[in-house]
C-alpha cells in the first residue's frame, strides 16, 4: 500500500529514496560532464561571456566560424523586428569580414564597427547585473558622436530577454537566441577539436546557467515530487555555506513579514508573496498548482553558491481563463517580446540583479541587506505593475 509523504516516517523516506537512486542518472547530462568553463570557475561571470562572446563574433578570428555567428545574430535581430528598423537586404548582405571587434570600448560591452559598410554595432552584455546609470542612453550619445553618419544597431543582451529602458533604440537579444544560433552552425559546420568543445561546453554552461532549460526543470521537478520529503530532509541537515546563506534568506524575509511588507511562510522555502499580487493573481481553490499548492505565482530566490539573485515567477498550469488573461498582461508589459503567452509551465518575468555575498564578513548581516534591497526592487516592480495595469 502507498503512503503519501505526511503518512512517511523520515526514515522511510530516505530508505525510498535510496532504492530509487536510478532517477538522478537523468540529471548526468547536466552533472556529469567535463565543462572547461566550470574548472575555470567563469560559468556566471558577465566579462567572461562578453570576451567570449567577441570572439566568436569576430569573423576574422582563428575560431573557424568565419561570419557564421555573427550572420545569425543578425538574422535573429531582423527575424524579431517589429518595427521596421532595418532593412533585410542591408543588414543580411554586409561584408560582415570588414567588422573589426572591440572590448569595452568607453565601456561598452561589445562593439562592432565597419568603415566599409559604415556601420556600427553595439551590444551590451546583462548576465549578473541590471542596466543602470542611464548606461544605453549614454553610449548612444557617445556613438551618435563618434559615428555620425553611420546605420548604428543597438542591442541588449539578458538571459530572459528583459526590456531595455530606451526601448525606441535598443533591440533585445536574449541568450536563448546565442546557443540556438551556436547550436544551428555547429550541426552544419565540422570544428577544429579544440573549436568544438570550446563551442560545445559554452552551449551547456549557457543552458543549465543563464538561461531557463525546460527540460532540465522538468526532470528536477519529477525527482523533487517523487521525494519531497527526502530531499527536503537532507537540504535541511545539510551543513554548509550555503545552507546558512538560505537560512540568513528566510530569516529575513520572516522579519519582513512580521513588519508587514511581504507575506512569508515561516518554516517555507526562499519564497514570498505580496496582498497586493495575491488580489491581481488570486489563489486557486484547490492545491493544484504545479508547485502543488493553491498559488499560481511567486516571488522567490534562486541561490547558486554564495550568490543569489531574486524572481517573480508564474506557472501557467491549471490556471482559470481570466486570470491567464491577467497573466498575459503582465507578460505584455514586463515581457513584451516573449512568444509564449499561454502555452507555458514556469515563466519567469522579472529578475533582480545578483547579489554576492562570498567575501562578507558578517554573512548574516550581508544577507539580510542584499535581501531587502531585492525585494525593495521587486516591489516597485510591482508598484509600477500595477499602475500599468490600472491603465490598459
Amino acid at each position: 500500500m502507498c503512503m503519501s509523504n505526511n503518512q512517511q516516517t523520515n526514515e522511510e523516506a530516505l530508505q525510498n529514496f535510496l532504492l530509487d537512486i536510478g532517477c538522478l542518472d537523468e540529471l548526468l547530462p547536466w552533472t556529469g560532464k567535463f565543462n572547461l568553463f566550470d574548472v575555470l570557475k567563469i560559468s556566471r561571470t558577465e566579462i567572461r561571456h562578453s570576451n567570449m562572446l567577441g570572439w566568436i563574433l569576430n569573423p576574422n578570428e582563428n575560431h573557424g566560424l568565419g561570419d557564421l555567428f555573427l550572420k545569425g545574430i543578425l538574422q535573429r535581430l531582423v527575424e524579431n523586428d517589429m518595427d521596421g528598423r532595418y532593412d533585410v537586404f542591408n543588414v543580411l548582405l554586409m561584408d560582415l569580414y570588414s567588422f573589426s571587434v572591440l572590448r569595452e570600448w568607453k565601456n561598452i560591452d561589445i562593439l562592432l564597427s565597419s568603415s566599409d559598410e559604415k556601420t556600427v554595432i553595439a551590444i551590451e552584455n546583462k548576465v549578473g547585473s541590471r542596466e543602470h546609470s542611464n548606461q544605453l542612453n549614454r553610449y548612444r550619445d557617445i556613438l551618435e558622436k563618434e559615428y555620425e553618419g553611420y546605420t548604428r544597431i543597438y542591442i541588449f543582451l539578458t538571459p530572459d530577454g528583459e526590456s531595455p529602458s530606451d526601448v525606441e533604440n535598443w533591440d533585445v537579444l536574449t541568450y536563448s537566441d546565442v546557443v540556438e544560433t551556436l547550436e544551428s552552425i555547429s550541426s552544419r559546420i565540422e570544428m577544429l577539436p579544440d573549436v568544438d568543445l570550446m563551442i560545445k561546453n559554452y552551449i551547456d554552461i549557457v543552458r543549465r546557467d543563464i538561461v531557463e532549460d525546460q527540460q532540465l526543470i522538468d526532470i528536477c521537478n519529477k525527482i523533487y515530487n517523487k521525494h519531497k520529503k527526502a530531499l527536503d530532509l537532507i537540504f535541511e541537515n545539510r551543513t554548509d555555506g550555503r545552507t546558512q546563506m538560505v537560512d540568513a534568506i528566510k530569516d529575513t524575509l520572516c522579519n519582513m513579514a512580521s513588519e508587514g511588507l511581504i507575506i512569508y511562510e515561516e518554516g517555507g522555502a526562499c519564497t514570498f508573496r505580496t496582498t497586493s499580487m495575491d488580489k491581481i493573481l488570486p489563489t486557486l481553490d484547490n492545491p493544484i498548482s504545479v508547485w502543488g499548492n493553491e498559488y499560481i505565482y511567486t516571488y522567490w530566490f534562486n541561490v547558486q553558491g554564495e550568490r543569489f539573485y531574486g524572481i517573480f515567477e508564474l506557472t501557467g498550469k491549471n490556471i482559470p481563463e481570466e486570470t491567464m488573461k491577467k497573466m498575459q498582461e503582465i507578460t505584455d508589459i514586463l515581457k513584451p517580446r516573449d512568444k509564449r503567452k499561454s502555452d507555458f509551465t514556469f515563466k519567469r518575468i522579472f529578475t533582480t540583479k545578483w547579489y554576492d555575498i562570498s567575501e562578507a564578513e558578517d554573512l548574516e548581516s550581508a544577507v539580510d541587506k542584499a535581501v531587502r534591497s531585492a525585494v525593495k526592487d521587486i516591489l516597485e516592480m510591482e508598484k509600477k505593475l500595477i499602475e500599468q495595469l490600472k491603465y490598459n
